[in-house]
């Protein structure tokens, strides 16, 4: 009796089912009836990309079976390079979380020097960016910009001949989209490469990304 009750219950499960998905019942007791299928259309679509700018993908053995771990994401226009996840750690400079961002925040109008930098482009920031950060596009970094120099004076930096001098200068939280965005590794390692003291530098690995999905304000 209880077999046939579970038997009944799969039975109404699956007539269900095919109430919803418009799946026709036959298809399940005759295998030479006609199968009738809806394509969702809300279900998302993927695509692979690189892992990082070497690693598409890596094979590992889990319960005798071979796993294989890729990326994929919805579809976009982004690709790696340059949207490739990026590392935990930068030479030394300290990886923060949330809860460290919110207490930097919090040290803003302190007596201590601090810059809360948001390194993506203005349309992305103007769209809405973490309270209190300003705005200073990665680009405005890159060698050849005209911004370069007024950049790093606003930074404490001075020039002394052909190198730059980091001597007074404030603490910098700096954060983009998110995990894969690499623009704020790089200007992490163009101002260590200019000597900017990494011992005052903080990294918000997560971004706009980590700090929307946990649900926090964003201005």
């Amino acid at each position: 009796m209880k077999i046939k009750s579970i038997f009944i219950y799969n039975i109404l499960y699956i007539s269900y089912l095919n109430a919803t998905e418009g799946c026709n019942i036959l298809s399940y007791t005759h295998d030479n009836k006609p199968k009738v299928f809806k394509i969702r259309e809300d279900i998302p679509k993927y695509r692979k990309i690189n892992i990082t700018k070497k690693l598409s993908s890596f094979t590992l053995k889990y319960e005798n079976q071979e796993i294989k771990i890729e990326r994929a994401i919805e579809k976009s226009n982004h690709t790696c390079p340059p949207f490739c996840i990026q590392p935990m750690n930068i030479k030394g400079v300290k990886t923060v979380g949330e809860l460290e961002v919110l207490d930097f925040i919090k040290g803003l109008k302190g007596k201590e020097a601090r810059l809360f930098i948001d390194i993506r482009e203005n349309r992305e920031y103007k769209k809405h960016t973490i309270p209190r950060a300003i705005n200073i596009p990665s680009h405005m970094l890159k060698n050849g910009s005209k911004y370069k120099k007024e950049v790093l004076t606003i930074l404490g930096g001075k020039k002394n001949n052909n190198r730059w001098v980091f001597k007074f200068v404030p603490y910098l939280l700096i954060f983009g989209q998110g995990s894969d965005d690499s623009r704020t590794s790089n200007v992490i390692k163009t101002l260590m490469e200019l000597s900017y003291p990494k011992e005052k530098i903080y990294y918000y690995r997560a971004g706009v990304n980590g700090w929307k999905n946990l649900g926090l304000t964003l201005y």
